[in-house]
């Protein structure tokens, strides 16, 4: 049970009174037995029979066999409850196994042992889990679970504390500290022996993770129970040997269980257009009966009485002339029986199985998809969207942790005003490479020895004892206490530079902390109202300790944290306040001189930071007033904090008055690297004609600058940017605080913004467009009267930015793509993306370093993005053809087989008789067909997998659902008809009463025309999987040969029983039909004048309007035929039945082997536990619980107590001197192997322009707009994270002459090499990872210079 939904906020009426240790428990409290199987022996079957009848073929089918068994059924009842008992059976039968797995975990947990005090011996015992009662005193030892919700009472730590895991709750690895009350903090395990008159008093069992509400009743007093001090059952104890706890709540009645909810349902697009199919099967039958029941009444009043050898004299009511109405209704009930061949019994079985069977033998074990280093494979929590996964339109992205790695490392600061950090970021890189620019790149040998995990800086003006020196050094210092101080990192480990571990709430945090480490300013200890610092200053080195007195927490409106504290020998109270630079600025100092100058320099410097894809943050801080705060501000803090109404916002309302008057010291820059392999799979993606939205909280021109480096955003796409900043009638309107009309005034600039960029792609059809925009703007485009225009303008870009988005703004902007009708698919990794996830289509999670919230809500986990290009463009796109084409194959032969009954029905009178005999009717869905279409669901495919890759265009065959769209059902169906058409004038015409096959001259029977006319049924659908199947492998003949062996087979052995029980197929087919040499060429002859015409048309289609993958399948075969292997391939498909059943993998066949179920990231996920619509996010750092902890107990900490309320784009680097023009870059060559579709579709390839030379100033910033931009979308020159004033409106951009479109291509080939040239030949250059040619170094290198070129390229050959 690890995924959990938030529960209800609704106060819960029980209230609860636990007396510990009492020896007597209240029997109206659940035990802590506990069970999570969904049945028991005695509600096994009926239950298990409702979970299957809830499908509504399954009911149809009952409905038949209950009929079967009245006298008006054709058949013998037998015949129709077998294969139900079968498919019923085997779905059963799975339910059982899956429950009796899940009954052998819960016995595993229910015996595990546990040490509960025993008060009437008044020792410790060992008991199991299931015994254990409400009110027990239990000890708890390093890592193990509590075994229920715990009052944490005591540990062996001086401060009472204790660190927990609570990945089964909420997914998140790192730890969390827990404190003991302080009446109970110091009692060692065997005091609790005499623990008999405390009791807790509390609200009842409830879903809320993170609240409780409760005192505990000791010696007399009332002391609250915080929520710091509940230990929930199913996290781990760590680093802490053991503590002491009182059970509140156990078994079901425990928080865990009460989050429990069930996986939400999603249906694909597929499964739905199958719903509907059998719906039109149920209407045909339907029609059928109703017309065979109306002809059959009329035709036995009008023509019975004349026909003597009915024996019309010995009147039935089935039969009787006289009742047509009772006749028509026995004939309908007759026809509905025999038409319900017409439904695939086992369609739903099959398709269950195929798609496990894709997800644990593909999508889990595709080595392409397995993340090494963190030992993460793919992980398929859903195997119900499969095939939804080769029809995604729409990507939904993350940018944090997703498109990068969530790994960040300080990597440039500005303080006091002056610019610090010498490094060029990947984003610098890759943008310098788009424009052809050249940057030095390489790393000075004194920075190594600085570098560390979250710390890539250098600048010898601040390393080591160099700032002292400086004329800032004050401000420096502060700014490195600052880091010090200003957080809630928990340090683990030994107090040593290089052994201590930082926990924290994010990676920006602990690479400030670690910033700070390696500037002199150690943060080694931590209590729950102070921090130590290890401070290296003019001064000397010396150890400080600051009181803690507040933390104002930060959240998505504050933008901003900020931490009151006071310094222990100098009795002076300071706020250090770091933030994003529009809140920070809002509240400097004006009356501060320094403040004015260092915004414009700071603010110029985070424009540079920002244009190079780098965070930043301000940093600030004020000196507070001690009586102010003590008098004024602190009671009202207070009382805000022990507020049971609205206190969020009255501590923010408080909080906006001590943030005030606030210095500026500067700000930082981290850097959060872009993963491995993102630019190439965006590319991909792009090329597979998927539209990538991208929902980012960063500033616009960092999002901007970071979709340029990983080609979201490329120079040839129209940008538009969208943005209410800087708009000068809506600023005015602010500054006079009338939010209304700046609303209004808002709204108005966003309407004529978006209308104007519709407008401008009206006028130039066939460019790529892009746009850009902001949250705010965003809230506004998502209003009721704009969201229409903004979805119309957003489907025609390739790529959409949104930047400063709020994680409910993400879930609007999803749901809003979703109604449109296109297959989304949303990708995260962090909690804030867990709305997004779930609201579309398809969620996929990526488990990052901000927990496990989003792979837990997801339906497919992946470890990095750019797995998503095999996850889609192999897996989905394979899942999707090989799904739909089973179940067209499907309906196509249920439907040949159905239409045979009637149209022999038909020539009967619609009387009932069938020419099959009934048993192998029966069998003919679960026994002679059923295998072959399994093995083309799970075994079929067009291409291999490299030249599903090599030319991504093929995915686009699934975005327009070609292969199971009306036309594609209607062409199989159709074509059914056709063949049952050609079998009965065939059977029927050469079968004629007149016509004998044997020297004896008897005529055929109707027994033996039937079982003639079944053979040809049966090879003819087989001969059809022969026509449609791309690709022949060993299944595919055992499935194939062997079913037409299997009904030969069945003729000989049941024709061998004695005559009571094969009737009127004793000794048929050895003794009559056999021997018979027309039976054989019938059996050759008809099947092939059925396909004969579908043969034809698909060879007529092959030459004259060949698909996509049939042109590839063409040059496949060419290069085989050249003895040349298109790419590698990783494995045979034939290795997943190994997989799937033996749980093993051979040598080399592409597969890695079943990965260890205790993984750090999927080992305590359960496959079926996901949270559904709303989840609790809301975890509190636990410093700041501890902290309010301390507050509530002493809030006027060694202070005197008063009478108060009650408490209850800029340069990014300069170049190397020479030449500042941008080398013209060649067109790329053409490829070696044309894309299919352009060859088709135009008899002359267009002539690609050739790229625009672009001269670059001094400092490497174009000299002009190369790339078509209007005035609008230049970077802001302000300190703003506004875009400039001319971006909204926008203007029409007809201007762009040297913009040409280019003529799209439907099958474009993913080309290998960067088209701006060999980088690596250009004097001065170092060759990259990605460059192809050698490594020369420049004519002038040093020796130097050459000695790192060769280590650089021995590295690259290793």
């Amino acid at each position: 049970m690890k995924l959990f939904r938030q529960g209800s906020t609704r106060r819960e009426a029980e209230k609860r009174l636990v007396y510990i240790n009492a020896g007597e428990y209240d029997k109206n409290y659940s035990a802590n037995y506990t069970s999570t199987t969904k049945y028991n022996i005695w509600t096994f079957l009926p239950k298990a029979l409702f979970e299957q009848y809830r499908r509504v073929a399954n009911i149809y089918f009952t409905l038949v066999a209950a009929l079967s068994l009245t006298p008006f059924s054709p058949v013998r009842a037998w015949t129709t409850w077998t294969p139900l008992v079968i498919v019923l059976g085997v779905a059963m039968i799975k339910e059982a196994v899956e429950d009796y797995r899940r009954y052998k975990l819960d016995k595993e947990i229910n015996n595990r042992p546990v040490q509960v005090l025993d008060p009437a011996r008044g020792e410790y015992a060992t008991r199991t889990w299931k015994d254990v009662r409400v009110g027990d005193i239990l000890i708890v030892t390093k890592d193990q679970q509590f075994p229920a919700d715990l009052l944490f009472l005591t540990s062996e730590t001086e401060e009472g504390t204790c660190y927990i895991e609570t990945m089964n709750l909420d997914g998140e690895t790192n730890l969390k500290i827990k404190k003991a009350p302080d009446e109970t903090k110091d009692l060692g395990e065997q005091d609790f022996i005499q623990f008999r008159e405390a009791m807790i008093e509390c609200e009842g069992p409830n879903a809320r993770l993170y609240q409780f509400t409760g005192n505990l009743l000791l010696d007399g007093k009332t002391l609250p129970i915080s929520p710091n001090a509940i230990l929930l059952r199913g996290c781990n104890l760590r680093n802490t040997e053991k503590v002491v706890g009182a059970v509140i709540y156990a078994g079901h009645e425990t928080k865990i269980f009460k989050n429990a909810a069930p996986a939400p349902s999603k249906r694909s697009h597929v499964e739905r257009i199958v719903d509907k199919i059998i719906f039109f099967m149920f209407f045909l039958l339907f029609s059928f009966c109703i017309v065979g029941a109306i002809f059959f009444a009329v035709w036995t009043k009008n023509h019975m009485n004349y026909h003597w050898y009915l024996a019309p004299t010995q009147k039935t009511d089935q039969y009787d002339p006289d009742n047509a109405g009772f006749v028509g209704f026995a004939s309908f009930i007759t026809s509905f029986i025999l038409y319900g061949y017409l439904i695939p019994i086992s369609l739903y079985v099959s398709m269950e199985l195929v798609k496990i069977a894709q997800s644990m033998g593909y999508i889990n074990n595709d080595r392409d998809m397995y993340h090494a280093e963190t030992d993460t494979p793919a992980l398929a929590r859903t195997s119900n969207l499969n095939e939804e996964l080769g029809m995604v339109n729409t990507i939904l992205s993350d940018k944090t942790g997703t498109l990068t790695r969530n790994v960040m490392e300080f990597f440039k600061c500005s303080i006091a005003g002056v610019s610090y950090g010498a490094g060029i970021t990947e984003i610098e890189k890759a943008n310098a490479q788009r424009k052809g620019i050249t940057l030095d790149s390489r790393e000075k040998p004194e920075a190594a020895k600085f570098r560390e995990h979250y710390f890539n800086f250098y600048d010898e003006r601040l390393m080591g004892d160099a700032w002292f020196t400086t004329k800032d050094a004050d401000t420096i210092e502060m700014f490195f206490r600052l880091l010090a101080v200003c957080h809630t990192v928990i340090p683990d480990g030994q107090p040593e530079p290089a052994t201590i571990k930082y926990e924290a709430e994010s990676p920006d945090e602990a690479a400030l902390v670690v910033a700070a480490k390696a500037f002199g300013f150690f943060f080694f200890k931590r209590t729950n109202t102070t921090v130590s610092v290890r401070e290296r200053t003019v001064r000397g080195l010396e150890d400080v300790e600051y009181e803690v007195l507040n933390v104002l927490e930060f959240n998505s409106t504050r933008k901003r944290m900020s931490v009151v504290i006071k310094h222990r020998s100098e009795d002076k109270i300071i706020i250090f306040t770091k933030g994003a630079d529009t809140v920070i600025y809002e509240r400097l100092d004006p009356n501060y001189t320094p403040n004015e100058a260092m915004k414009e320099s700071t603010g110029r410097h985070m424009e540079e930071f920002g244009a190079a894809g780098l965070r930043t943050l301000c940093l600030s801080y004020a000196e507070v007033d001690r009586d102010w705060y003590n008098s004024v501000w602190l009671p009202e803090w207070v009382a805000a904090k022990t507020s049971l109404e609205g206190r969020d916002e009255k501590v923010a309302e408080v909080s906006e008055k001590i943030e005030r008057n606030l210095r500026l010291l500067g700000c930082t820059a981290i850097e959060d690297k872009l993963q491995e392999g993102v630019p190439q799979c965006i590319k991909q993606l792009a090329l597979a004609g998927i539209r990538i939205w991208v929902l980012t909280g960063d500033k616009m021109e960092t999002a901007i600058n970071i979709g340029y480096a990983c080609s979201l955003l490329r120079e040839d796409m129209m940008q538009f940017n969208v943005t209410v900043y800087g708009v000068e009638d809506v600023e005015k309107a602010e500054a006079r605080g009338d939010k209304q009309a700046a609303d209004l005034l808002a709204h108005k600039a966003v309407a004529h913004s978006l209308a104007t960029t519709e407008k401008t792609m009206d006028e130039n059809v066939g460019t790529p467009f892009a746009i850009v925009i902001d949250g705010k703007a965003l809230s506004y485009a998502l209003s009721k009267e704009l969201a229409p225009l903004f979805l119309r303008v957003g489907i025609r870009c390739t790529a959409v930015v949104c930047c400063r988005v709020s994680p409910l703004q993400k879930a609007q902007v999803t749901k809003l793509v979703r109604s449109k009708g296109d297959t989304t698919l949303a990708i995260g990794d962090g909690a804030n993306d867990v709305g997004m996830i779930q609201s579309a289509h398809i969620g996929v999670g990526i488990s990052g370093q901000e927990g496990m919230q989003a792979v837990m809500s997801s339906d497919f986990a992946i470890a990095q993005f750019r797995f998503l290009v095999p996850l889609l463009l192999v897996h989905g796109r394979y899942c999707y053809k090989r799904i739909a084409r089973m179940v067209l194959f499907f309906f196509y032969k249920n439907m040949l087989f159905g239409v045979t009954i009637f149209v022999f029905n038909a020539f009967s009178n619609f009387s009932g008789q069938f020419v099959y005999n009934d048993f192998y009717m029966t069998l003919f869905n679960v026994v002679f067909t059923a295998l072959t279409p399994v093995v083309i669901g799970i075994f079929d495919r067009d291409v291999d997998k490299a030249m599903a890759l090599k030319y991504p265009g093929l995915y686009m065959q699934g975005q327009r659902n070609e292969y199971f769209n009306f036309r594609a059902i209607v062409l199989w169906l159709v074509s059914s008809l056709y063949q049952t058409a050609i079998t009965m004038v065939f059977i029927l015409w050469g079968c004629r009463s007149t016509v004998s096959d044997r020297a004896d001259g008897n005529p055929y029977t109707m027994w033996q025309t039937g079982l003639l006319m079944f053979t040809c049924v049966v090879v003819t659908v087989h001969f059809q999987v022969i026509q449609i199947i791309d690709q022949w492998t060993w299944p595919h003949h055992v499935s194939i040969w062997l079913s037409m062996a299997v009904w030969w087979f069945y003729l000989l052995a049941y024709g061998a029983f004695p005559l009571s029980l094969s009737s009127d197929l004793y000794y048929l087919f050895i003794g009559v039909s056999a021997p018979s040499a027309q039976y054989w060429f019938f059996v050759l002859l008809v099947p092939t004048a059925c396909q004969l015409p579908d043969f034809f048309l698909r060879m007529a289609k092959k030459q004259l309007a060949p698909f996509d993958h049939t042109i590839v399948q063409e040059i496949q075969k060419k290069m085989k035929r050249e003895g040349r292997q298109s790419l590698e391939e990783t494995g045979p498909d034939q290795s997943i039945l190994s997989s799937i059943f033996s749980q093993k993998s051979s040598k080399n066949t592409g597969y890695v082997p079943p990965y260890d179920p205790r993984s750090r990231f999927y080992g305590l996920v359960s496959s079926g536990a996901r949270q559904s619509g709303r989840i609790e996010t809301g975890l509190r750092n636990p410093v700041l619980t501890h902290l309010d902890n301390e507050l509530t107990d002493n809030p006027y900490r060694n202070r005197k107590k008063s009478t108060v309320p009650g408490i209850t784009p800029l340069p990014m680097v300069q170049p190397s001197p020479g030449s500042v023009m941008a080398p013209r870059s060649e067109p790329p060559a053409p490829p070696s192997v044309v894309p299919v579709a352009e060859s088709r579709q135009s008899p002359q390839r267009q002539a690609a322009l050739p790229p625009p030379t672009v001269a670059y100033d001094g400092i490497g910033q174009a000299a002009s707009n190369s790339s078509g931009l209007n005035g609008g979308d230049k970077m802001p020159s302000s300190g703003s994270d506004a875009p400039a004033q001319s971006s909204v409106p926008l203007t029409p951009l007809g201007t762009r002459g040297s913009l040409q479109p280019l003529q799209p291509r439907r099958l474009p080939p993913l080309t290998q090499g960067s088209p701006g040239g060999n980088l690596a030949n250009t004097p001065g250059a170092i060759a990259s990872p990605a460059s192809t040619g050698p490594l020369l170094p420049p004519e002038n290198a040093g020796e130097q210079e050459r000695e790192i070129l060769a280590t650089y390229e021995s590295a690259l050959k290793h």
